[in-house]
């Protein structure tokens, strides 16, 4: 892990030193901050990787503002997400070509302890280590991290780090929700939400992947196209109040999967435009996190509910590899020098952009 420069202690002949963007307290963008970190050589079993970009995810607006719960500790480097290069390797380090120096690589960013029953099982996010980069332990947003080597995989000619930044966080979670939790089936309906978030820009490209039929919301004009663009077959708009009798009518019955991430400003148009049997696939609430909840519409319409919470290593493969065929497309909506860290998160923070907001860092 990085470590905070003091002036007056001799670095080692092994230790480099960088920037990073810290989020130093609980409150506006002004708590981000630009600090020199000294990063040590790598421990046994790790690597250094020479981040040359990172993005930002919603969660990092929330250790930011200490809310929905105010347990985020601080400071902590921000973007769970990043890509660059194996600078130094540590002893143990399994010699292959993307664990040795100059390897172009992208960051698997979750945490875990790799050892009890559900880590044996590849399901890392229901193991009670689990946590995320940038939000139990520092980030991406800066020059050096160490991390174990396992944490590595190779990055995609064909992607840009930048490309390959924007993708980990939001891709494995779509993927996830999608096969795994709500094991969507050709022929099938989905709705995804807010098409022009990270998340939802990939689900909507993962629906479609997996044959399914789709339907996007979106809140700006300017969204529906680049909805459209990535698969969507039709646009709602969830500023028009109908938009859950839209769907009911663009799908007789009602969809089979809604793919939520939005909360309680969807929430209970999501349940309505559901048909019987069908699914909700939820992995946040960033428009709030408290529902209300009719449960005899649950019950008398035998619908599922699904909490899904990101996804396995391989997992994050599958995604790297079906990326490199092309039918995957990472979605960068804007891209800022890790020095306007700040300034950057901002674009996040009012959904200016479509995709991600992505950090480089030079």
């Amino acid at each position: 892990m990085s470590q905070a420069l003091s002036p007056t202690a001799p670095l080692p002949s092994t230790a480099v030193t960088g920037t990073a963007l810290v989020t130093t307290g609980h409150g506006g963008v002004e708590v981000m901050q630009l600090e020199q970190r000294v990063t040590p050589a790598p421990a046994p079993g790790e690597v250094r990787v020479r981040l040359r970009a990172a993005a930002f995810n919603h969660l990092d607006l929330w250790v930011r503002k200490g809310i929905p719960a105010d347990h985020w500790p601080v400071p902590m480097v921000p973007c769970a997400d990043g890509a660059g290069e194996i600078d130094a390797v540590g002893e143990g380090v399994p010699d292959v070509p993307h664990l040795r120096p100059g390897a172009r690589v992208a960051v698997y960013p979750v945490l875990s302890c790799g050892h009890c029953t559900r880590c044996r099982e590849a399901q890392p996010q229901l193991c009670r280590s689990f946590g995320l980069l940038g939000e139990h332990v520092d980030g991406c947003a800066q020059t050096y991290r160490n991390l174990p080597a396992s944490q590595v995989l190779p990055l995609p000619e064909a992607l840009s780090f930048e490309e390959g930044a924007s993708m980990p966080t939001t891709f494995i979670t779509a993927w996830h929700m999608l096969t795994d939790r709500a094991r969507v089936q050709p022929g099938e309906t989905v709705l995804v939400h807010g098409a022009g978030s990270g998340v939802g820009s990939a689900g909507v490209q993962v629906a479609k992947l997996l044959g399914a039929r789709v339907i996007a919301t979106v809140r700006r004009d300017r969204d529906e196209l680049r909805a459209i663009e990535l698969g969507a077959d039709r646009v709602l708009r969830t500023d028009d109040g109908d938009w859950p009798r839209h769907a009911r009518r663009a799908c007789p019955g009602g969809v089979h999967v809604v793919f939520e991430h939005v909360g309680a400003a969807t929430w209970d148009g999501s349940v309505r435009a559901l048909q019987r049997g069908g699914r909700l696939v939820t992995c946040g609430a960033t428009a709030g996190h408290e529902v209300t909840l009719n449960l005899r519409k649950i019950f008398f319409h035998s619908i599922e509910v699904l909490g899904s919470t990101m996804g396995t290593r391989r997992e994050f493969e599958r995604v790297l590899t079906l990326t490199a065929q092309g039918r995957l497309v990472p979605v960068v909506g804007a891209v800022r020098p890790l020095s306007e860290g700040a300034e950057a998160m901002t674009l996040l923070e009012d959904r200016a952009v479509f995709g991600k907001v992505v950090l480089q860092i030079p």
